[in-house]
């Protein structure tokens, strides 16, 4: 998934490019997909200024209005107790990702097929990785 789905994509969007974004969706991913618009660890992402969606109250002449108020980030971080099970579930998650669901789940491994990492030849966690494993810890703790 990532940024081939398109409310992740909009999600993970360098905020600086939000309109771009907003102008033609598709376009847009298909610049992040080819890394014409660059996911970089300076380049914040859209999910965490507020909006309904993410950043579309962005105001790039005021840039920390609405910074850190995401919908996402305001509900997810309610209290001490909550913030600690989100980063917890965001490790996890990134385990997941990265070495496959049976060492992420502390079972014992049987691995049929290589991890994710080696597939997609990824060697370091990189920004864009913990952007992403973020993203889908608040898409599906908000179903459960």
């Amino acid at each position: 998934m990532g940024i081939n789905h398109p409310v992740l994509a909009r999600f993970l969007c360098p905020i600086g490019e939000i309109m771009r974004f907003q102008d033609d969706p598709k376009v847009a991913i298909n610049h992040m997909q080819a890394g014409k618009i660059e996911l970089t660890a300076d380049a914040f992402p859209a999910f965490l200024w507020k909006g309904d969606p993410p950043g579309a109250d962005y105001n790039p002449d005021n840039m920390m209005d609405g910074f850190l108020e995401g919908f996402t980030l305001k509900h997810m971080s309610t209290t001490t107790y909550q913030s600690f099970i989100h980063i917890s579930l965001c490790f996890q998650t990134m385990w997941h990702i990265f070495t496959g669901p049976s060492t992420a789940l502390g079972t014992q491994s049987h691995r049929t097929w290589p991890c994710n990492a080696v597939l997609h030849d990824m060697t370091t966690v990189e920004a864009a990785h913990i952007a992403y494993g973020c993203v889908q810890v608040c898409l599906h703790s908000n179903h459960t």
